[in-house]
C-alpha cells in the first residue's frame, strides 16, 4: 500500500467526499488539485513580494547620489555607527 493520510476531522472528510462527488473525482485528486492550487498561490505571492522589495530598491537607487550608490556595505555602516558599534 502507498502512503497514506489518516484525517481525523470528521468535516474535512465531509467536506472532500462532497466535492470529490461534485468534481467527479477521487478523493485523492480533489485533495492533490486543492494542494497543489494551494502551493501556486503560495509561489505566486511570494515572488509578488520579492518584485515588489525589488522595486522598492530601484528606486531608491535612482534617489542616490552616484557617490552613494558606489559606497561597499562596509562604508554605510562605517558612516552610521561608531568604533563601539553605537548609532552616531
Amino acid at each position: 500500500m502507498g502512503v497514506q493520510l489518516n484525517i481525523k476531522d470528521e468535516n474535512v472528510v465531509r467536506l472532500a467526499r462532497k466535492l470529490a462527488k461534485a468534481e467527479h473525482k477521487s478523493v485523492t485528486q480533489v485533495l492533490r488539485d486543492l494542494l497543489e492550487r494551494e502551493e501556486r498561490a503560495r509561489e505566486e505571492a511570494a515572488e509578488a513580494k520579492t518584485k515588489a522589495v525589488l522595486e522598492i530598491v530601484e528606486r531608491m537607487r535612482a534617489l542616490m547620489s552616484p557617490e552613494d550608490r558606489a559606497k561597499s556595505s562596509k562604508e554605510w555602516m562605517d558612516e552610521i555607527y561608531d568604533e563601539d558599534g553605537l548609532p552616531i
